[in-house]
Parts: C-alpha cells; sequence; structure tokens
C-alpha cells in the first residue's frame, strides 16, 4: 500500500514538473525574444540619437534644450532595459514557485513601475516633436534633420509601447502558469485522498470475543454435527454484522489479549497459523499476537474468538 502511495506520488509529481517545464520554457522563450528584440531595436535608436545629437550640438545655442531632452530619454531608455529584466525574472520565479504571494504583488509594482516610465517618456517625446516644429523656423542646420528625428521619435514611442504590450503578455503568461499549477496540486491531492481512504479500507478489520452463548445469540455461531443435543462442534453461520464487531485498525493493532488460558481459547475464523502465536499470558490468560498482519487478515478480515463462558 505504501509503495502504491509514493509510485502514485511521484508519477503525479513528475507530470507536474513537466507541465510546468513545458509553459515556463515557452514564457520564457517568448519574453526573451521579445527583450532581445527589444534591445536591438534600443541599440539602433542609440546610434542614430548620437550622431543626431553631434548635430544638434554644432547647430547652437538654439537647439540645447532639444539636446537635453533627447538626452534624458535616451537615459530612460537604459533605464527602462533594466526594468524589464527585473520584471521577467520576477515572472519566471513565480511561475517556477507556483505561488501568488508576495511575488506577484512585487510583479505588479515593477510592470506599473514601467508603465509609468512608458508614459513619462511619451511625454517628453511629445514636448520634444513639439521643439522641433517651433525651430524649424529659426535653426536653418536643422532643416535637413526634421524629417530624421520624426522618424526617431516616432520609433522611440513604437518601442515604448511595444514594450508595454510585452509585459501585458508576459503577465498573462504568469497567470496561466499558475492555473495550471494549482489545477495539477488539486488533482494530486484528490487522488491522495483517494489513496488514502482505499489504505484505511485495506486496513480495517473487525474483531469479536465472546463465549459461545454471546456469539450464539447473535448469530455468528451454531452448533453442528450434535445428536440429541450431545457431542458436535461449533461453527461459524457466515453471518457478519458489522455492528457486533469492534472495529480496528490492523496496522496499529497486533496483539489481541484473553481472559483464558491458550488451550481453552478457539479461533473460529480462517487464519494461516504461521501468521500468528497463541501464547500464555500469566497468570490465567492468553494472548493472541499477529506476527505478519498481511497473511493473517488475507484470509478473512474478521476475528471471531471463542472463550469460555
Amino acid at each position: 500500500m505504501r509503495q502504491s502511495h509514493a509510485s502514485f506520488t511521484l508519477t503525479f509529481a513528475a507530470t507536474l514538473a513537466a507541465s510546468l517545464a513545458v509553459l515556463l520554457g515557452a514564457s520564457g522563450c517568448v519574453a526573451k525574444s521579445k527583450f532581445e528584440e527589444a534591445q536591438k531595436q534600443n541599440e539602433a535608436l542609440k546610434k542614430e540619437s548620437e550622431s543626431l545629437k553631434a548635430e544638434v550640438t554644432s547647430a547652437g545655442a538654439a537647439n540645447t534644450e532639444a539636446q537635453a531632452t533627447l538626452d534624458e530619454v535616451q537615459k530612460a531608455l537604459e533605464d527602462l532595459r533594466s526594468k524589464e529584466l527585473k520584471a521577467v525574472r520576477t515572472s519566471l520565479a513565480i511561475a517556477q514557485e507556483g505561488k501568488a504571494s508576495g511575488k506577484r504583488e512585487e510583479l505588479k509594482a515593477e510592470i506599473e513601475e514601467i508603465r509609468k516610465a512608458v508614459r513619462e517618456n511619451l511625454a517628453k517625446l511629445a514636448t520634444l516633436s513639439k521643439q522641433k516644429k517651433e525651430s524649424d523656423a529659426k535653426v536653418a542646420a536643422l532643416e535637413g534633420k526634421v524629417t530624421t528625428m520624426g522618424r526617431l521619435i516616432d520609433e522611440l514611442r513604437k518601442s515604448l509601447e511595444e514594450k508595454e504590450t510585452m509585459l501585458a503578455e508576459l503577465e498573462q503568461k504568469v497567470l496561466q502558469l499558475q492555473q495550471v499549477t494549482e489545477e495539477l496540486k488539486t488533482t494530486v491531492a484528490a487522488k491522495e485522498a483517494e489513496i488514502t481512504g482505499k489504505e484505511e479500507q485495506l486496513a480495517t478489520a473487525y474483531v469479536v470475543v465472546g463465549t459461545k452463548a454471546e456469539l450464539q445469540k447473535a448469530g455468528l455461531v451454531e452448533k453442528k454435527g450434535s445428536v440429541l443435543g450431545l457431542g458436535g462442534s461449533w461453527k461459524q453461520t457466515g453471518f457478519f454484522d458489522e455492528t457486533l464487531f469492534r472495529k480496528i485498525d490492523v496496522r496499529k493493532e497486533k496483539e489481541f489479549p484473553f481472559g483464558a488460558p491458550p488451550d481453552k481459547v478457539r479461533i473460529l475464523t480462517s487464519h494461516a497459523k504461521e501468521s500468528f502465536e497463541l501464547a500464555a499470558d500469566p497468570p490465567k490468560g492468553s494472548r493472541l499476537v499477529v506476527k505478519d498482519a498481511d497473511r493473517f487478515w488475507q484470509g478473512s478480515r474478521y476475528l471471531i474468538v471463542l472463550v469460555p463462558g
């Protein structure tokens, strides 16, 4: 029984681990792919930004504010990369632990922080776009770069918006992993409860000890083979009313004392002789000791013992 229980637990543990590995791998690959793609885009934008900054610098004091804003947005992009990576690591940690507790709240806070940074940078880019338009009439040197700056602003906006979408998808993956984990845990718990119930059933037996009169009155024994009331022997009737027996756990109860010597005690039910011992229990009693519980109860789940009245 214990081996069967252990085997089942190991099987379900393996199923749980395999299912989580597949889902976790899928979630991790999607997050990693999107993150690496965003990194490449940010690197390209960084190079264009540095090139544009060099030309903005040469344009003079009229573009100092635009350059400062561009520097600030570029720095925010670098900070955003670290926040994204932290959120990805937190989400994967939640999936591996299968718990929606403190880590879950931590992930929400990290996502909200990134969203806030996205909105702030979009606002700065809007201001920079407005400044670009206002500077068109003032700085002739920037006329050739207006299109480049506009494209840079659009690409930065698109990159930030894609990051917000990626985080939403990642959050959904984490929720799915947690749901699958909880479902598997529920299934394992139900199966373990079922196995425990079966083990309890297999470990249950029934014992009754009584005199001839008591057992006959209960309908458990009758005298057979007598002639004119003489001779014969007491046999089981084959009637088993569990309410007349004492229910026991065979894993815990393996000794049964009687208030009569061994030669006066009769075990009426069928049990393998080598599976038990009926020995004297001084001063006047005896004791049945079950040496091999599996073999002893294999013959009958009921133990009927006849003692002198």
